[in-house]
């Protein structure tokens, strides 16, 4: 069975919505919503604590985070981690998504590449951080390097034109 943006299952009267609404994490980046027990189920859309955007797509991610936020749940079960009881870190990913894309746009024109970018834009980042990371050291470093430094490159690759399916190199330092 294939699909394109929706696709419903019943299973033993359980109602299962697999949906995919554009290129994010991968390009075929699929999540599951069961509306009767408000239950989602995200894949690697959604990390506890920290999504990995090494070859992401960084506008679409943001839209499918968005249509996620639209459904009515009160269990968000992650790719990785303990699953979340409200949308904090949902909320959370996607402000630190609307920032890089925003500002992100906003260096690229200044002139800036994406390393001086990610120095200018971090410290604006750090309530985001802490509500995602809870201050962990560890995590917080995590936060700078597999979120907002393979992020911003992306943002970066996306503003110079159509982004391909390959796995895109880590950037180096």
């Amino acid at each position: 069975m294939t699909f394109e943006h929706r696709m419903t299952i019943h299973l033993g009267g359980r109602e299962i919505q697999v949906l995919h609404t554009e290129p994010a994490v991968t390009p075929g980046d699929t999540f599951l919503y069961l509306p009767k027990e408000r239950v989602l189920v995200t894949g690697d859309l959604l990390v506890n604590p920290i999504p990995f955007a090494l070859s992401c797509y960084p506008t679409g991610w943001l839209h499918t985070l968005e249509r996620m936020d639209a459904l009515d749940v009160s269990v968000i079960v992650p790719g990785h981690g303990e699953p979340f009881h409200d949308k904090t870190q949902l909320h959370a990913t996607m402000d630190v998504f609307r920032t890089l894309l925003r500002e992100g746009r906003a260096t690229r024109a200044r002139g800036l590449d994406p390393d001086q970018a990610r120095v200018a834009i971090l410290p604006g980042l750090r309530g985001l951080m802490v509500t995602m990371t809870h201050d962990d050291p560890g995590l917080n470093k995590q936060f700078e390097v597999y979120l907002v430094d393979w992020y911003l490159h992306r943002v970066y690759d996306e503003l110079s034109g159509p982004l391909t399916d390959a796995i895109a190199p880590i950037p180096i330092k």
